[in-house]
């Protein structure tokens, strides 16, 4: 297990670096497979409780100093034309931070469920961020800040931030309050499909009360015997118990799941998560290929941390 007891003390050392030419990011995707919401008086001291995997290929980020803010957001190879709500609110924010030019890419869509909004709060904050002289921490509460506001997420951030492989959040809050354990996983493939898109904030209008009582047992079972296989039983269990996954769907990946062909699954939002077992991706993406019609991406779990690269 790792935590994330002595991650705050780099603040001090990205606190040393005054002329910083250069920063370049890689945040990890973000899966959460059931999750508390908490809210509190202080964006701050919100967040969640909950459980999720960490993803590779991940979000790149590049900033450099400017004369004035420019930011550059490609998803799946295509410029976003304007700012995602989350990007206008994280700017908002830095208003003490001197104006970079910052590239963001991603490569899976935002919306979906995959914590891109996250990724792209923590690049603006963490890119423009260090190019000020601000700490780690500092500029990375202000990427879950903005998320918070933004309605985005609840707890991404801390996840990317100090995650590695299976990440559990026992304690909810921004950077430097949450408490984040990691466990290791094996390096395997994940398929992932899109079913469309679902903002956060309607997710959480909509299901209500049924996040806490689906999650808590769960997430309770999943301290007491944490590892990748209880997380994918948990996580199935709390996508079927808060309707993400409708009956035909989880039927048809329980008959794969059953006869080995997958591993495991869940949904979060609008983004199925599977994890092939004895059969390959290719065979697994031709037998839902008459009932997901669908793009389908695919990924890598990854015990690799966020990394920061300075140039001086």
């Amino acid at each position: 297990m790792i935590n994330n007891n002595s991650f705050g003390r780099m603040d001090n050392v990205f606190r040393e670096y005054c002329l910083v030419k250069r920063v370049k990011l890689w945040i990890p995707l973000h899966v959460t497979g059931l999750w508390i919401p908490v809210w509190r008086h202080s964006p701050l001291l919100s967040g969640s409780l909950g459980a999720g995997l960490l993803m590779e290929p991940g979000i790149e980020v590049e900033a450099v100093p400017a004369k004035e803010w420019r930011i550059d957001i490609t998803v799946e190879g295509k410029q976003l034309s304007g700012l995602p709500s989350i990007a206008s609110e994280t700017l908002n924010l830095m208003n003490s931070a001197t104006p970079a030019h910052i590239r963001i890419s991603s490569p899976v869509p935002l919306g979906a469920g995959f914590a891109v909004s996250a990724g792209i709060a923590l690049g603006i904050a963490l890119g423009a961020g260090l190019l000020s002289g601000m700490g780690l921490l500092e500029s990375a509460s202000i990427a879950h800040e903005a998320e918070i506001r933004a309605e985005t997420g609840l707890g991404d951030v801390v996840a990317m931030l100090h995650g590695r492989g299976l990440e559990i959040r026992v304690a909810p809050g921004g950077p430097g309050i949450a408490s984040v354990e990691s466990y290791p996983v094996p390096r395997l493939e994940i398929l992932a499909a899109v079913l469309g898109s679902m903002e956060t904030r309607e997710m959480h209008k909509v299901l209500g009360k049924r996040l806490y009582e689906a999650a808590s047992p769960r997430l309770a079972r999943l301290l007491s015997r944490p590892g990748l296989e209880a997380f994918l039983q948990e996580a199935r269990g709390f996508s079927v118990d808060t309707g993400m996954a409708e009956d035909k769907l989880a039927g048809i990946l329980d008959r794969l799941v059953e006869e080995g062909a997958l591993r495991g699954w869940y949904l979060k939002k609008r983004v199925l998560i599977m994890v092939p077992g004895m059969e390959n991706k290719q065979a697994i993406m031709k037998r839902l290929a008459g009932i997901l019609d669908r793009r389908f991406y695919s990924l890598r779990l990854t015990t690799e941390p966020l990394q920061v690269s300075v140039k001086v």
